[in-house]
């Protein structure tokens, strides 16, 4: 997939070249200059509402001030002359799940690849667990894009799945899982093989390790690609309709899958149509429409009562 770095489809290799001295390419510094407040990511109080529906939730109720995972500021994104991110602006919280919803071309996958910087953003910033994405801030505030070992650094903390698998046809799954953390973390071989046959054991696919993806489902590459992530010890996960390629009678081993991670805490973003996830999983749902946030809140509270015209529109299409 495009911006992707060789060799490593879960996107934990290298970005692509950069032009001279770092900056972005094409020549000079990110628009939009320094951001309001400074440069370090304020620590940012808990969201109205509470924690999330999940044990263990990260937004405390006691008012005291947390770094968000993801905090997004002011966020846009052109292809030529098509603006597809028009101010995006968004925080996540630790052991959040967050579904972004909206038609297609809304702009919810370019915001999920601008995250690890797949994709890289014309405006404003992106800070994960504190630390701003893709680019460092000169003194007079700034940005240039930041050197490729610091991208890869940052972007193998970042567990991505995307909708086409993306398994090397070369390799088991059991290799495919161990190839990132030997060649990205220097794991050794034995140690990073344990570690995968737990995760394939946790996947529910303990008895595939030897098998190639051919020889595989679309739901059971698909669990493969979520083990291959989960290698890495992320500390977040980006799902792009993950089971938007397969057929309906796959779904629920993803989901099921899903729904254990975000049992077990971790932080989750994920671009989907399974309004059921949605609704019974996540701690809170994004509508996305022409690069902008129209709407936000609990799932249950907006698929019942959207406020907005534009997701009501929207969701009497899809539940």
């Amino acid at each position: 997939m495009q911006g992707q770095g060789p060799g490593y489809p879960g996107g934990y290799g290298q970005p692509g070249p950069l032009s001279s001295g770092g900056q972005m390419a094409g020549g000079g510094p990110i628009q939009g200059g320094p951001m309001p407040g400074g440069s370090p990511p304020p620590a940012s109080g808990p969201m109205p509402g509470g924690g999330p529906l999940h044990s263990g939730g990260p937004r405390p109720n006691d008012g005291s001030r947390v770094i968000p995972m993801v905090d997004a500021r002011d966020v846009h994104k052109s292809f030529h002359h098509n603006e597809v991110l028009r101010g995006i602006s968004m925080q996540i919280w630790r052991q959040e799940v967050v579904v972004l919803l909206g038609p297609s071309g809304s702009g919810k996958t370019t915001f999920l690849r601008c995250i690890n910087h797949l994709e890289k953003i014309n405006h404003g910033r992106i800070y994960v667990d504190g630390e701003l994405i893709g680019y460092r801030e000169l003194p007079n505030g700034e940005l240039r894009e930041d050197s490729e070992a610091n991208i890869a650094r940052k972007r193998a903390e970042l567990g991505m799945v995307f909708q086409r698998f993306n398994l090397f046809p070369h390799l088991t799954a059991l290799q495919n899982i161990t190839e990132a953390p030997i060649r990205v973390r220097g794991v050794p071989r034995a140690q990073a093989e344990a570690r995968a046959r737990e995760l394939l054991a946790k996947v529910g696919l303990a008895d595939k390790a030897d098998a190639y993806p051919n020889r595989l489902s679309g739901g059971q590459q698909q669990r493969v690609a979520i083990a291959r992530a989960l290698a890495m010890d992320p500390k977040l996960m980006l799902f792009d309709e993950p089971t938007s390629a397969l057929d309906p009678e796959l779904v629920g081993e993803v989901l099921k899958v899903m729904r254990q991670l975000a049992e077990e805490g971790m932080t989750m973003v994920v671009v989907t149509h399974e309004m059921g996830f949605a609704r019974e999983v996540a701690d809170r749902a994004i509508f996305i429409d022409g690069g902008v946030i129209v709407e936000q809140g609990r799932p249950t509270e907006m698929f019942a009562n959207p406020r907005e015209e534009r997701t009501r529109a929207f969701l009497r299409k899809i539940l």
